[in-house]
């Protein structure tokens, strides 16, 4: 049975682009989409350039899409880079087949300046890497979203854009310096990176890796029991969150350190001496199979209060935090 994540929606506002020689940009973009979404398709995703708040209505935002064949199933990963300005979306497929769908978007003063940027972008499908490149500081945009059969295996990168993994079942890389990571209804391996960006996680099962070094982690279980080898989210400087519904059963253990406010259901626990002694909490039942871990961040846990209840009879050490 497939469980859906709740509701997701991504509101993305980027820096002003450089302006080209004797081109008038400076503008702002945005990307607003509803992960809950099951086939993302270009339709469904709201990408806008703009100058400033006085003046949204001055610049003309132009869109265009282009499908693409993909092929996988050799010993490499496809490779997909990410745009400046946009993200990837990676989504199970309806049939047995992949493909992309490249949602390119380009602001300008006219619409006729705007087609003519979108001219020069260039979809590049080859040597086994799926990417978009247009001309350097120009305000132009390309989200791809990708629908990919079950035990697709993919490298995704990006600079400041954001990766998603949503209802797939497969091996991925996830690799973002500035971008969000986001993991949905997940299934198979997964091997997640940001330095400054934010991770989320929505699920219950896979072999999942997820680790930032500035951002918050945010984990949300969807069902008591989790199914396959286990999460570990862990970020050095960000804060952790996490919530799990009633009837918990699968082990987790939510790790901080003396520099890490501990929150419980919305309530600070400073007294709570487990916390104090070990700076870990341990929930659910039998051995740990989730866990998650800040150095210098907060703890925020929404969970059935059963702290220390399904504690592990072996170490820290032992189970690898």
């Amino acid at each position: 049975m497939r469980h859906r994540p709740a509701a997701w929606a991504l509101a993305l506002v980027l820096v002003p682009s450089l302006a080209l020689a004797g081109h008038r940009v400076d503008l702002n973009f945005n990307v607003n989409i509803d992960h809950d979404t099951p086939n993302l398709t270009c339709s469904d995703i709201e990408m806008r350039f703009w100058e400033d708040y006085k003046h949204r209505g001055d610049i003309v935002t132009v869109r265009r899409d282009q499908a693409v064949a993909l092929t996988l199933g050799g010993a490499s990963p496809l490779r997909v880079r990410a745009s400046d300005h946009g993200g990837v979306r990676v989504q199970a497929a309806t049939g047995s087949s992949a493909s992309a769908m490249v949602c390119m978007a380009a602001g300008d003063r006219s619409e006729a300046e705007a087609n003519a940027l979108l001219d020069q972008l260039r979809v590049r499908n080859e040597n086994g890497e799926l990417s978009v490149t247009g001309p350097e500081d120009a305000d132009w945009a390309a989200y791809i979203v990708i629908s990919v059969p079950r035990g697709a295996k993919l490298d995704l990168s990006a600079e400041n854009s954001e990766l998603a993994l949503v209802g797939v079942n497969g091996r991925f890389t996830m690799r973002t310096t500035n971008g969000p990571i986001m993991v949905a209804d997940v299934a198979g391996e997964v091997d997640g990176e940001s330095v400054n960006g934010p991770i989320q996680f929505r699920g219950h099962a896979g072999d999942i890796r997820l680790a930032a070094q500035n951002g918050p982690v945010d984990v949300k279980l969807d069902v008591p029991d989790w199914t396959g080898k286990g999460l570990d989210a862990r970020t050095s400087n960000g804060p952790v969150q996490f919530s799990a519904p009633a009837g918990l059963r699968t082990g987790v253990q939510v790790e901080g350190s003396a520099h890490s406010p501990f929150i419980w259901n919305g309530v600070a626990r400073p007294s709570y001496d487990e916390w104090r002694r070990s700076h870990s909490v341990w929930l659910g039942e039998g051995p740990v199979t989730v866990r998650l871990s800040t150095v210098n961040g907060p703890v925020d846990i929404q969970a059935p209060g059963n702290t220390g209840k399904a504690k592990p009879k072996s170490t820290s050490k032992d189970v690898g935090i």
